[in-house]
């Protein structure tokens, strides 16, 4: 058979150059067709032999184009220009990789450096700027607990002492303690209605406001604030003397007799009970205001660490942020170069392997069928039966044979074989 006899033959690169032009498609047709009318021919055109020629007509292209270096590196061309282009990319990302690790090893170490920098200003707030005394988280607890107790103190005492001064009857076994504090002041206070109740239920929290008004005025130096702190002293000192004088007068008109002069400012400043009400109230009231001082400036100075630790927090969560989303672009660009080693290992098989044009192919072994059928139909002497018979089954062979080699589709022009270990 002539055209088993062709697709045998080896041709170097430089015979592929010079009979490129001769060997066209339409003559290659043209033989297949006369091949397959003379081999159905010598075999009456049995379908059994129409499959072994079809299958050694595949084995022979294949070979033959295996062979054809020229043909081969034209049909590869696109492959090759698709694998520098992905070498190209890969080096441009693994510098960009590069970078971009760098970038997050950066922010990965200034976030355990900030971490480090709270654990640092908690034990040295100097070491920062921070003008705090090591001891004062003792002296603010101590001095919340003083302020606790006092507050406890001057509550009792202002409820006591305004219930007896505006609302109690005194009896002539009142003594000067019973005076200022009185056990029931809650309880008779509540008896007596909700406006005397809330009357002396909110009179230490005027103290309590004033206090912090004094401290809040101290803040700021200057004439001003001199002049109102003053003024607040005075005024609270003046509501003082008037619980005073108010209980004192009670206290002395139970044992005043007749030749005893009427209360007033001048014997009230001769009492020592007078005075000792006061102190009582006042007093305290300032030993309270001065730890209270003294408590907001050691608050302050552990607020002035706990802005500063709140502000690296603030700092490290953005700079999560940063990381998380860094992280997220090196995981990317991981992805990305994996997806391109991938297809560069694809692409390097194939070019390592060979590529059969199957449209060529098919065009060809559907003309050596032609060649088989015309033969059974013109000059193989069989019944009309037995002939449709014969082309029948010659074309269930070739359809059998294209879909065995999986070339059945009309989908792509080549098909491509990969070099496998």
């Amino acid at each position: 058979m002539g055209i088993l006899k062709n697709l045998t033959q080896i041709k170097s690169k430089k015979d592929v150059e010079n009979t490129s032009n001769t060997g066209t498609l339409d003559e290659q047709r043209k033989t297949f067709h006369q091949d397959g009318h003379n081999s159905s021919k010598s075999c009456q055109g049995r379908p059994e032999n129409l499959k072994t020629n079809l299958d050694a007509i595949y084995y022979k292209f294949e070979n033959k184009c295996k062979e054809e270096d020229h043909e081969q590196t034209k049909l590869k061309q696109p492959y090759i220009t698709e694998l520098k282009g992905n070498k190209t990319t890969l080096l441009n990302k693994n510098d960009e990789l590069g970078r971009e690790k760098e970038n997050l090893s950066e922010i990965e170490t200034k976030i355990e450096t900030l971490k480090k920098d709270i654990i640092k200003v908690r034990r040295n707030p100097s070491d920062f700027g921070i003008p705090v005394d090591k001891r004062s988280s003792a002296k603010f607890w101590v001095g919340f607990t003083l302020l606790a107790f006092l507050s406890i103190y001057i509550f009792i005492f202002y409820i006591s002492t305004s219930f007896s001064a505006f609302f109690r009857t005194f009896n002539p076994a009142t003594e000067l303690f019973g005076g200022m504090f009185y056990p029931k002041a809650l309880q008779e206070a509540y008896a007596a209605g909700p406006l005397e109740l809330g009357f002396i239920l909110f009179i230490p929290f005027v103290f309590f406001g004033l206090g912090y008004l004094i401290h809040m005025f101290q803040h700021t130096k200057s004439i001003m604030n001199i002049i109102k702190v003053a003024m607040l002293f005075a005024v609270t000192f003046l509501f003082d003397a008037l619980l005073a004088y108010l209980i004192d007068e009670k206290l002395y008109n139970l044992n005043k007799t007749f030749e005893d002069p009427a209360y007033a400012i001048a014997v009230a400043f001769q009492s020592p009970s007078f005075w000792v009400i006061i102190f009582a109230g006042f007093i305290s009231y300032i030993i309270w205001g001065l730890v209270f001082d003294f408590v907001m400036k050691e608050h302050a100075d552990r607020d002035k660490v706990a802005s500063f630790i709140q502000s690296i927090e603030d700092d490290i969560s953005n700079l999560n942020n940063i990381y998380s989303k860094q992280k997220d672009l090196v995981l990317s660009l991981e992805k990305f170069m994996d997806e391109i080693k991938v297809r560069c290992t694809e692409l390097e098989n194939i070019i390592d392997g060979f590529i059969l044009p199957i449209r060529n192919y098919k065009a060809l072994s559907a003309e050596y069928l032609q060649g088989w059928q015309e033969c059974i139909s013109s000059k193989i002497a069989l019944g009309h039966d037995e002939t449709n018979q014969y082309l029948s089954e010659s074309r269930m062979v070739y359809d059998n044979h294209v879909k065995k080699l999986d070339l059945d589709t009309d989908d792509y022009q080549n098909k491509v074989y990969r070099k496998t270990l």
